[in-house]
């Protein structure tokens, strides 16, 4: 049986591009016969082009997010039920965000009432219809399809996110001198919009202390609303000038090729994940895989992620990041949460992950 992932490519989508990637290799090592077909995210008609190549596989396995392919998410009411007519044997999907019909949004009123009452629940029937297996990477998202959208227990199998286990990272003091850094690094990296928190980080600047950095890139990857992320990292900047803390904070907004994106994460000493809401993180295994630490926010995937491995903290109310940052930043503390790192990477390294992605493609 011939296999191909579909998911976007790295010039249109960083985070889960990178994984799937990475992930591909993983499979491979276990020898099944596995190829990617990429197009560029926000661009169905990209995606279009691909589908004669799509039709020679046995099974077909999408990599997906609610607005992955742009237009709302309205091109995927189309495209999933001819993946389904056109594939051989299996069509299976990845859910990299599972969203519960508790969950607060943000934006205008019409758009919430869209995502939240049409788009998103009408996208997971299709999905629960449509796949022979859908894949997650945590315990809470399989208990959302459960509960909230009635998809059967049989067809969800929860495979934690692999972790790269073969990175070349230079050392923390190269990293920092490269980057102009010393002493304590807290890195916030990844797409700079409200839910990933930043801003409750940088309120409490003064109290955390030299430096935090902030890391981004300055277009829109999957918000896709330059213009937001733009108007997002002004509002982050005035914190920083209103609070008085320009000596404690950095901003590094730029593109982010791939090699500089691990010397960020190489010369930090902390990660910080303030999230806000029921979403997971592509940021915490690139932080496992660096074997670099994570100050987390009290949500479901972090408290669940905590539970598998004390790799990371995770703070009970807003106002405790800076104690929580203080107490991981003890020696002992530090080398502790380090060395779990490690232990995860052993566990949920992509070499490891593939057996799991093999076992599900071969089994009838």
């Amino acid at each position: 049986m011939k296999t191909v992932m579909i998911y976007p490519n790295q010039d249109s989508e960083k985070a889960i591009s990178n994984y799937s990637i990475k992930l591909v290799w993983g499979i491979k090592k276990q020898k099944h016969d596995i190829d990617s077909i990429t197009y560029s995210a926000g661009k169905p008609l990209t995606f279009l082009k691909q589908i004669n190549k799509i039709k020679k596989y046995d099974i077909v396995h999408i990599q997906h997010e609610y607005n992955l392919l742009g237009w709302y998410g309205f091109p995927f009411f189309l495209i999933l039920p001819y993946l389904y007519l056109i594939k051989k044997e299996k069509l299976i999907i990845t859910m990299h965000t599972v969203l519960s019909k508790k969950e607060k949004l943000n934006g205008n009123i019409l758009k919430k009432i869209l995502r939240k009452f049409i788009l998103y629940p009408t996208q997971n029937w299709l999905i629960s219809k449509c796949c022979d297996k859908i894949i997650v990477h945590a315990e809470i998202f399989k208990n959302i399809l459960k509960k909230e959208y009635n998809i059967k227990k049989e067809k969800i199998e929860v495979i934690r996110q692999g972790i790269i286990d073969n990175l070349n990272l230079p050392s923390k003091k190269q990293a920092k001198e490269d980057l102009g850094l010393r002493g304590p690094v807290y890195l916030i990296i990844g797409s700079m919009i409200p839910d990933h928190g930043s801003d409750i980080i940088l309120k409490q600047g003064g109290k955390i202390g030299k430096t935090i950095l902030v890391v981004a890139n300055p277009k829109a990857v999957n918000d896709r609303n330059n213009k937001r992320v733009l108007n997002w990292i002004k509002y982050n900047k005035k914190i920083v000038k209103t609070k008085n803390i320009e000596k404690e904070v950095r901003f590094d907004i730029k593109n982010l090729p791939y090699s500089l994106w691990w010397k960020y994460f190489s010369a930090a000493d902390l990660v910080l994940l303030p999230y806000r809401g029921g979403i997971g993180s592509g940021i915490y295994a690139d932080a496992v895989a660096t074997k670099t630490p994570m100050v987390c926010s009290n949500i479901k995937y972090f408290r669940e992620s905590e539970k598998i491995s004390r790799c990371l903290k995770v703070v009970k109310k807003i106002e405790d990041y800076p104690k929580k940052i203080k107490e991981c930043m003890q020696k002992d503390t530090l080398k502790k949460m380090e060395n779990e790192c490690e232990n995860y990477i052993k566990e949920y390294g992509l070499s490891k992950i593939g057996t799991k992605y093999k076992k599900i493609y071969e089994t009838k």
